[in-house]
């Protein structure tokens, strides 16, 4: 595969605005306001009833993002593996759970609305995957989306949201995902009026070796279309770690059986009690990755400097 120019990490928006890194960048978290989910020494979340297991491989209506760039993908469970062990959050409003934001997004010329995940590393900012901004459904559409809701910490679609539901038509993700639609550069962001990541608080996020990677524990939290047994999620928020199975320089994969509707959620580890991102969940099983594993966006050093810039920024 070429090596990207760093050009191609260049960040555009949808406003009209006049290689492996060598240094450890990082960004520490902040809590924001209320209480905390306690960690396990092992590095996953201490949810009572929660333990790492073996791995699966894996209506107008909601729809994952995903599939306009990657094609739809209906629920797959196969016999031959373990039981799932993503673990529904019940209490979204501890931190990091209330970091996590559902997003709705309408794409022009689509009736259906569009699901992803987002996550705060910012008072304004909530990162996540570039297909939820900019989504590229070959042949149709490939451009902004319209508009796209956040709703930090929901709790299922039949409650009212904890912290409040916010608007934007203001993002941002790099030009060379725009330009080619490079798998390297789906990330982006979502910019918003409203300060409210000060108050749910935000995910840190750094740049880390191969040697760190390699020995982490992967947790990711995000509103996928369904739960594990294949209903719908309805707006629910749900919770997986594994140990990292293997890097390179663009990726980190595991294998959490993630489903359409996580892209574009945090990829972190915990150092004790606080929450560091090491990539951008951008595919599952049928996105095209090997054997159906799991795969985030590395944050490396173009990546971190863009999330850098955007978590200073107001839509």
């Amino acid at each position: 595969m070429s090596t990207l120019p760093k050009t191609a990490h260049k960040p555009v928006s949808s406003r009209d605005h006049t290689s492996s890194p060598l240094r450890f960048l990082s960004e520490d978290p902040n809590a924001g306001v209320g209480k905390q989910q306690l960690t396990h020494p092992d590095g996953f979340e201490a949810i009572p009833g929660y333990r790492p297991g073996s791995r699966r491989p894996r209506k107008s209506r909601a729809r994952s993002v995903s599939s306009l760039t990657y094609g739809a993908q209906p629920f797959r469970l196969q016999a031959a593996e373990a039981a799932p062990t993503q673990t529904q959050v019940m209490d979204t409003t501890l931190y990091p759970w209330r970091s996590n934001a559902l997003l709705r997004i309408t794409v022009p010329s689509q009736s259906d609305i569009f699901l992803a995940t987002g996550w705060f590393i910012g008072p304004y900012a909530v990162a996540t995957a570039a297909h939820a901004v900019y989504p590229r459904e070959p042949g149709i559409y490939t451009g902004w989306a319209s508009q796209i809701e956040v709703i930090p910490g929901l709790n299922g679609d039949s409650n009212a949201p904890p912290f409040g539901s916010f608007t934007s038509n203001v993002f941002y993700c790099p030009n060379g995902w725009q330009t080619d639609g490079d798998l390297r550069l789906d990330y982006g962001v979502v910019l918003l009026s409203q300060g409210i990541g000060s108050q749910v608080g935000t995910y840190g996020y750094s740049t880390y070796s191969d040697d760190d990677l390699q020995t982490a524990v992967a947790n990711l939290a995000g509103y996928p279309e369904y739960k594990p047994d294949g209903s719908a999620a309805q707006g629910t928020q749900w919770y997986d770690s594994a140990s990292v199975a293997s890097v390179d320089d663009s990726f980190i994969y595991y294998t959490m059986g993630t489903q359409p509707g996580e892209s574009g959620s945090c990829v972190y580890r915990n150092i004790g009690d606080l929450r560091y991102a090491m990539a951008i969940h951008t595919a599952g099983q049928g996105d095209g990755t090997p054997n159906g594993i799991d795969r985030g966006l590395r944050i490396i050093e173009p990546i971190f400097e863009n999330l850098q810039q955007w978590a200073a920024m107001q839509g």
